[in-house]
């Protein structure tokens, strides 16, 4: 905020010599309603974990596809991620960036995928050698338009599963900025 007004300030310092005292003012007004009008655009962002603590975990293999519930919040400004359901809910409409990380499980293999209303839009897939001893995993990440309500998770496919040590599986997404229909 400081920086922004400073940027004010100087350029109607600036603008001082070759403007009347009432057409700087306009300008001074104008600028601090753009200022003010960005400062109130709503913040959202979230990271988190499905590992509460920092003991080996094995998530699955299930019978069914399965949302992961990403119960260890890091950070949840704007409440939007609900670490009781595994479901970020957009708050307004806008573009958002979102990543998750996935980890072979004792499955041997790990297939999941981030969902925008129940529709695929990434996905991670990754197999390992249980007997190798070396954990294998992967990442995705994408920027989606989404509209206020529209819903995101990730879903752990059917015989699949994640390992997870020490919060090596996030889930993570911001708002980048929020998109307004005139």
């Amino acid at each position: 905020m400081e920086s922004v007004l400073a940027v004010v300030v100087l350029l109607c310092c600036c603008m001082v010599e070759t403007q009347t005292e009432s057409e700087v003012d306009g300008l001074l007004r104008e600028l601090t309603a753009r200022v003010e009008k960005l400062e109130s655009k709503p913040k959202v962002a979230f990271s988190a974990s499905f590992m509460i603590n920092d003991e080996h975990y094995h998530l699955g293999p299930f019978g069914e596809n399965t949302t992961v519930v990403y119960e260890k919040v890091i950070t949840n400004i704007g409440e939007a991620y609900n670490p009781d359901t595994g479901v970020f809910t957009a708050p307004v409409r806008g573009a958002y960036y979102f990543t998750f990380t996935c980890n072979v499980g004792n499955s041997g293999k790990a297939n999941a995928a981030l969902l925008k209303n129940d529709v695929k839009m990434v996905a991670v897939y990754e197999t390992a050698n249980p007997k190798s001893g070396i954990y294998h995993g992967g990442a995705n990440g994408v920027t989606l338009d989404l509209v206020k309500g529209d819903k995101v998770n990730v879903v752990l496919w059917s015989g699949s599963s994640m390992f997870d040590n020490s919060r090596i599986n996030m889930f993570s997404g911001y708002l980048l900025f929020p998109i307004t229909t005139k």
